[in-house]
């Protein structure tokens, strides 16, 4: 085998273990000493990443591509109960990996704020072009453009995650964060894009 071929299998593996480790712990609590307690010598990850602040964006990058190609938008359906079946079968068969997503949604680590927003382009886009989809398969009202209801959504979802993380009152665990976030989202955004309240 070649060296580059071994130091991709390298990388690889300190890769999957470091998402196992940051999508169980959180990015505060996990530490380079447990990843190399899943037979990874420690040496070996510093010569591949310069510490746990690369080594985290680097896992955050493979995280967001393989959630945002698992909630890529078929062009036909504009039906956002598919959108959220997609986002449980992910989160059941890849749970570490959703909660680095979604902990770097939610709850950033403030260092990482600017690169993680460039990391997240394309999963944002994919997430856009769904509730596009759904917003055209119904009529707004007229006072209501998609681009506003587009703007209005996202200010939605920053607060929700505001209140999710706990920041407003206490923190919260990682993973009692992200459960709650999947819990509550199917409901959350039904109620702002359909309304509560009944028609005349």
């Amino acid at each position: 085998m070649k060296q580059e071929e071994k130091t991709k299998l390298t990388r690889k593996r300190i890769i999957e273990a470091a998402i196992n480790e940051f999508g169980t712990k959180g990015y505060e609590k996990a530490n380079i000493n447990t990843i190399s307690g899943a037979g990874i010598a420690k040496g070996l990850i510093y010569h591949n990443f310069s510490g746990k602040d690369e080594l985290y964006v680097e896992c955050l990058r493979v995280c967001f591509d393989e959630m945002t190609k698992a909630l890529a938008c078929p062009g036909s359906i504009a039906d956002h109960t598919v959108y959220f079946d997609k986002r449980i079968a992910f989160f059941r068969e890849r749970r570490t990996v959703a909660v680095m997503v979604l902990e770097a949604l939610i709850d950033p680590p403030i260092q990482h704020i600017e690169i993680i927003s460039e990391i997240r382009k394309q999963y944002d886009k994919i997430n856009s072009e769904w509730i596009m989809k759904i917003l055209s398969s119904g009529s707004l009202r007229e006072d209501v453009s998609k681009e506003k209801a587009m703007k209005y959504l996202a200010l939605m979802q920053d607060m929700f995650n505001w209140y999710c993380s706990g920041r407003g009152s206490w923190g919260r665990e990682p993973e009692e964060m992200i459960e709650m976030h999947e819990r509550e989202l199917p409901g959350i955004f039904e109620y702002m894009v359909y309304g509560i309240m009944k028609g005349d």
